[in-house]
């Protein structure tokens, strides 16, 4: 018979460089870590979110630029500093109101340069693990009016956009699809940059929607995951 041995490693994970040995990674049940890569890093206490509407939390409905992108007008601005890496990992937009028909949906993009324009709401990330001692060192701000400096797109993330129709009695609007790094099958790796700086933007379109935004994203140190 073989016995195979592992070193349990649910919280306190200590990643090592390129060609080190280590032990099979355990969690307190004695479970080989197979379980998503994204839930262990979840009991980590690697994973934060956001779901925002007019207030931080989303308890009331916030309003997004109206009609075609405008980049200076940016519905979701998350800045990562230079000592993370932010892995997105879900992307969800809820509308819950539309004027007439348009194009309506998100476009979420990386780049930087972007500043948001007057009265944001400022976001405080939280932690997926409300028990961990781990915060986000990313700052987040949504829902500015138009007049900030323009955003500059660098990589496409994930884009949902459907023709929506203005609602009638009876007739729910349909749901735009979420986008997340299960389905996709992928998720970029986005280390952050000093200058200069590198942010993620997320752009809600259509003819004077609004609604809620919810994005969860893995944050490690940039030293864990660079080459």
């Amino acid at each position: 018979m073989t016995m195979l041995l592992g070193a349990i490693g649910q919280t306190q994970v200590v990643r090592k460089d390129e060609d080190d040995l280590r032990s099979i990674r355990l969690i307190r049940d004695g479970a080989v870590v197979e379980i998503p890569w994204t839930q262990a890093l979840a009991l980590e206490g690697r994973l934060y979110g956001v779901g925002s509407g007019a207030t931080a939390l989303g308890v009331a409905v916030g309003p997004f630029g109206a009609g075609a992108l405008d980049m200076t007008e940016i519905d979701y601005l998350q800045t990562i500093p230079v000592t993370v890496a932010v892995l997105p990992i879900y992307i969800r937009v809820c509308l819950v109101a539309v004027g007439t028909v348009l194009e309506s949906g998100f476009h979420a993009f990386w780049g930087g340069s972007g500043i948001v324009g007057a009265n944001p709401v400022a976001v405080a990330p939280h932690n997926l693990k409300p028990g961990s001692n781990l915060t986000s060192l990313c700052t987040v701000n949504v829902c500015s009016d138009a007049g900030g400096t323009a955003f500059v797109p660098a990589g496409l993330i994930a884009r949902e956009v459907t023709t929506m129709l203005t609602g009638i009695a009876a007739s729910p609007q349909p749901f735009i699809p979420a986008w997340s790094a299960a389905t996709a099958g992928f998720t970029p790796t986005l280390e952050g940059l000093a200058s200069p700086g590198r942010q993620i933007a997320i752009f809600v379109d259509g003819q004077a929607p609004s609604g809620y935004i919810h994005h969860v994203w893995a944050e490690l140190p940039v030293g864990d995951i660079l080459t």
